[in-house]
Order: structure tokens, then C-alpha cells, then sequence
């Protein structure tokens, strides 16, 4: 493909339907020009097990807005992993996506005593082994369009990264410099709209079966609608200086920490006026904000596998567990889960009413502790 295809992505064609998705005709191949670049807590386990699940999460946000504020030239697809992110990036972009997760790198070292592995792989040594990488493009709201990956690809490219430091880079002498702008950190922990609220991975021997288990989640949980984590009558904003620190540490250093804090208390305590004014106008765009956020909220996607953030009460998930069991005894499926009491949120705002997105997980380790059992299982 010629080097026109910087714009691969932007100009791919999205599909408005989940269950589109599992149509291998909506997929086209990734140029093989183009790069996979892994941003991975080392470690996340050990982390989420010492409580540090917020810091966790919000590292690999800041991944992902690092590389978009670096290449905001063009659009790029990622996914959020709740540990990490996964970024492509074409040849010419390649450069300042590195700089900009090695900034990251240093900065989880030096804030968060975190060690962020990065490392890279180009398409065309994944196609060389046989792996193949194929992305489609899913259309959630007019601000928010998600990258889909299908035909193991991704999941190599990780095992690659993981697996070999060759493929991996350490932090130079000279450090980059990078920009967080856009990342925050602002909403209070969400408290289940039911009982309870679930991380979900499952990966299907094969993509015909995606159908049939979505449409048994939906008779068993309830529809994407009843079942979404994100409830407006459960958003608050948060005031606790140690929930604003977490956005700081992550942005900036020294004293400017300590200033943004106050910065973002102030400009929280205008949201929530704003916000409550707003429920006497439903026209201005502050009374809709919260629906807003709902809608442009990755609860749910596909990269290889289903990846689902959902509120459930305790025999719901009781009952899909059941389901699960028994297709995995079958070989239809393996599959992990985590269950909390509520979800956290980190999100990346580039207009405050328009392009924006919301990573949600489930709290206290959420897709992190889901995939340790999704492996094992696998074993």
C-alpha cells in the first residue's frame, strides 16, 4: 500500500452495529507499514493487590493520551486494557508515538514508582509470522468511534512485547517531553445501579459464536442499555483531594501538583452548579453533560475477545457464570471475571460537549484480574 495510508484509519468506514462485528466482511487489513506499540504495567497484579488499582488504570489512560496528543495530526485506533493500552500507529507517526509513551514510562517511574514496559512491533513482522491483524471501525455516538480488532494479531504483538526485550526500550538519557492535557481524573467511584459490577473478558474458539453467547448475555443480564455501568443518577464528581491527586501526579510535577489540585476542586464545584442548572434546561448542553459521558463510555468492545464492563445483580451474574461454565466445559469458550461493587472511570476530554471517551473498569482490579483467570483457564 502506498504512504498515503497515514490516513488508514480515519478514512476507514464505521459500523453503527455491535453485532456487526462479528462479520468478518466489515474488517480490513492493517497496513503492513504500520507499527503495534504496548504500553504495559509490569507487575499490575502485585499493584492492584497492594490497593493501587486507581494508579493502575490511570497509567494506562495516560498512555493512550500521551500518543494522541503527539499525533494529532491524523486520528489513530487504541485500546484501553485497564493495565495498559495498545496503539497503531503508520511509519510516519512512529517517532513521536515512542517519545510520547517513553514520557509516560518516566513519568509512572518517577510519580507512581510504577514501571511501564513499552516496546513496539511493525504489522508486516506479524503478517512475516503468519499472524494476521485486521480492524474495523465501531460508531457508539457522533463523539466517539471505537477501534475493533479481529484474527489474533494483536494478542501476538503483545506476546511478542512481553515475551522478548528486544522488542522493548528503555528510557534514554535525554527524557521526552510529553503532554497529558486532555486526561482526567474527576468522577467519584460509581456505585453499582444493581448490586453489582463486573469486568468480563471471554474469547470464543471462533468468531461465529460471538452471536449466540451476546445473545445469551442479553436474555441473562439484560439488554447494553439496562446493563451499562455508567448511570447518570450515579455520577457525582469528587471533592476528595486524594481522587484530584491521582489526575496531578499524573500531569505534572513538583508544586504545579499541588496547584491543580486546588485548580480542579474549584472547577469541579462549577461542574456540579453548572450541571444542576442545567436540569432546568435539558437544551443546554450542561443539562445533557452526564448522558454525554454515558454515551461515550468503551463499556463494551471487542479486540480478539469481548470485553464488557457491566452492572448485574448477584443471581444475574450467578446465572451467567452458570452459562459460562458450562460452555467452556464444551470448548466453546474460555472466560474471566472480576465482580466489585462499583467502577471507576478515567477519561480523556478533548471538547468538553464533543469528542470525548470514558474507559471504565470495574473497581479493586477489574480486566487486570479478569485476564489472570481468562489465562489460567487457557492453560
Amino acid at each position: 500500500m502506498a504512504n498515503n495510508n497515514q490516513l488508514f484509519w480515519q478514512e476507514l468506514i464505521a459500523v453503527e452495529s455491535f453485532n456487526m462485528l462479528f462479520n468478518e466482511a466489515v474488517y480490513q487489513k492493517i497496513p503492513d507499514n504500520w507499527y503495534v506499540f504496548v504500553a504495559d504495567i509490569e507487575g499490575s497484579t502485585q499493584a492492584i493487590d497492594q490497593g493501587r488499582y486507581k494508579e493502575v488504570n490511570l497509567i494506562g489512560a495516560l498512555s493512550i493520551i500521551a500518543v494522541l496528543n503527539a499525533c494529532k495530526s491524523i486520528e489513530i485506533p487504541y485500546v484501553f486494557g485497564g493495565d495498559g493500552a495498545t496503539i497503531l500507529v503508520p511509519p510516519g507517526h512512529y517517532q513521536s508515538c515512542l517519545n510520547a509513551l517513553l514520557a509516560t514510562k518516566a513519568r509512572a517511574l518517577e510519580n507512581f514508582s510504577i514501571n511501564l514496559r513499552v516496546g513496539a512491533v511493525s504489522v508486516a513482522l506479524l503478517s512475516a509470522r503468519k499472524f494476521h491483524l485486521n480492524i474495523a471501525k465501531l460508531q457508539l455516538s457522533p463523539d466517539y468511534q471505537q477501534a475493533i480488532f479481529l484474527g489474533g494479531g494483536l494478542s501476538q504483538a503483545e506476546n511478542l512485547i512481553k515475551g522478548d526485550k528486544s522488542y522493548c526500550f528503555e528510557l534514554p538519557n535525554a527524557i521526552p517531553e510529553a503532554d497529558f492535557d486532555g486526561l482526567e481524573c474527576r468522577w467519584k467511584d460509581i456505585p453499582s445501579s444493581k448490586e453489582e459490577t463486573i469486568s468480563l473478558l471471554i474469547q470464543a474458539a471462533n468468531i461465529d459464536s460471538y452471536d449466540m453467547i451476546l445473545d445469551r448475555i442479553e436474555k441473562l443480564i439484560g439488554t447494553y442499555k439496562s446493563r451499562h455501568p455508567i448511570q447518570a443518577s450515579n455520577l457525582s464528581l469528587s471533592f476528595s483531594h486524594s481522587q484530584l491527586a491521582y489526575e496531578s501526579n499524573a500531569k505534572y510535577k513538583g508544586i504545579k501538583r499541588h496547584i491543580f489540585v486546588v485548580r480542579s476542586w474549584l472547577e469541579n464545584l462549577l461542574g456540579v452548579f453548572l450541571i444542576t442548572l442545567g436540569r432546568l434546561n435539558k437544551q443546554w448542553p450542561w443539562g445533557r453533560y452526564k448522558q454525554q459521558v454515558q454515551i461515550t463510555t468503551d463499556a463494551e468492545k471487542f479486540d480478539d475477545m469481548l470485553r464488557m464492563v457491566c452492572c448485574v445483580t448477584s443471581s444475574q451474574r450467578k446465572a451467567l457464570e452458570q452459562y459460562l461454565n458450562k460452555e467452556q466445559a464444551k470448548g466453546v469458550l474460555n472466560y474471566g471475571i472480576h465482580i466489585s461493587d462499583r467502577a471507576l472511570m478515567t477519561c480523556l476530554v478533548f471538547e468538553r460537549h464533543g469528542r470525548q471517551v470514558h474507559f471504565v473498569d470495574a473497581a479493586d482490579g477489574g480486566y487486570a484480574l479478569a485476564a489472570k483467570m481468562l489465562k489460567q483457564q487457557m492453560k
